[in-house]
Parts: C-alpha cells; sequence; structure tokens
C-alpha cells in the first residue's frame, strides 16, 4: 500500500494544526473584552451573570444611603472590576472591592446580613458568557481554515 495524490497538502494541515493550537491564546483578548461588557451589563441591569435580578434595597439601606443603583452606592466596586487575557490562553477576572466576596455569597453577622448579589458566575458557566467564549474561539478557527 503507498501514497497517491499530493503529498503536499500532508505539510499543509501539519500547519493548520499548529495554528489551530494558538487559537484559545488569540481568543482571550476578544472573550476578555466581551465578558468585561457582559459584566458592566450586569451592573447596569442589576442582575446577576444568569440574567436574574439583585434582590432590592433593603428599607434601612435607602434610608441610611437614599435611592441608588444597586451595588452602585460610590462605583468602586464597579470600577474595581479587571478582565483581561492571560498570558498564553485564559482570562484573568479580578474585583478589587473589598467588600466583593461578600455580596458575591451574601453574608450574615452581628452587625446585620445580606443578599447574594453575585457578579461572578457561582454555579456554572452562564449562556451569555458561554456564547462569547464561542464565538470567540469560532472566529479565530475561520481565521486559520479560511
Amino acid at each position: 500500500m503507498g501514497w497517491t495524490g499530493d503529498i503536499s497538502r500532508i505539510g499543509k494541515l501539519a500547519q493548520n494544526i499548529a495554528r489551530l493550537a494558538r487559537v484559545p491564546s488569540q481568543a482571550s483578548a476578544a472573550v476578555s473584552k466581551g465578558i468585561g461588557e457582559l459584566i458592566e451589563e450586569e451592573f447596569g441591569g442589576a442582575k446577576d451573570p444568569y440574567g436574574a435580578p439583585w434582590q432590592e434595597h433593603a428599607p434601612e439601606t435607602v434610608a441610611r444611603w437614599g435611592p441608588h443603583p444597586i451595588l452602585q452606592l460610590t462605583q468602586a466596586m464597579r470600577s474595581s472590576v479587571d478582565v483581561k487575557p492571560m498570558a498564553g490562553a485564559g482570562v484573568s477576572i479580578t474585583v478589587g472591592a473589598p467588600y466583593a466576596a461578600p455580596h458575591q455569597t451574601g453574608w450574615s453577622g452581628p452587625q446585620g446580613s445580606g443578599p447574594a448579589r453575585p457578579v461572578l458566575p457561582a454555579r456554572g458557566m452562564p449562556p451569555a458568557w458561554k456564547a462569547v467564549i464561542e464565538n470567540a474561539v469560532t472566529a479565530e478557527v475561520r481565521k486559520v481554515v479560511a
């Protein structure tokens, strides 16, 4: 049994496979941008990554601080979100406000309690986040196989 046909096509296939290996790192910039935009939409719409609305302010909160958008009294938490591509492949998401973790999970303690108002996914990949990733990867794959 022997080879027939154009052997140069094997070289082209090997090149495409090598280029496909770089897709995750090339897609990470678009993924970072898209997820950053989705997080901005979460704050703007007062909703979690899955689209569920955050619980409204307690009457005591409004009495103390006046009416204001949820998690945006000072904008410090919203402005502390940093979404960026990682070296190699992947995305890094940080929320630098020191009080972000209690808002992510909810809290209860001697000074009161508060509901969870998550900014980051807590139970699997949200559909909108999955779509951002799939679209970015698909766009990069199309560049390779075009």
